[in-house]
């Protein structure tokens, strides 16, 4: 039983940790994608938009706000929102 909690405490804490590499990035939007399903910032950051996140109303010169992970070097973004 011991070792099984310990198991399960690991896998808990492997989750949240991942939970908190989540990052933001704020630009300005210069292109965007919906084939690739990718955005691109002014500075040349580029995101793959992840599935449930509408690309429909982004257009380019548009201040965003991405929340974004990123795995294997590639982002994506979670999360688009106009800049406040």
């Amino acid at each position: 039983m011991k070792k099984f909690l310990l198991a399960l405490s690991t896998v808990a804490f492997m989750a949240a940790s991942g939970l908190a590499l989540a990052e933001d990035a704020s630009g300005k939007i210069q292109a965007v994608d919906p084939t690739a399903r990718t955005i691109q910032l002014e500075d040349g950051t580029i995101f793959t938009v992840a599935e449930g996140v509408a690309l429909d109303t982004l257009q380019p010169g548009t201040e965003v706000t991405v929340s974004y992970e990123e795995q294997d070097g590639q982002k994506t973004a979670t999360s688009v929102m106009p800049a406040q």
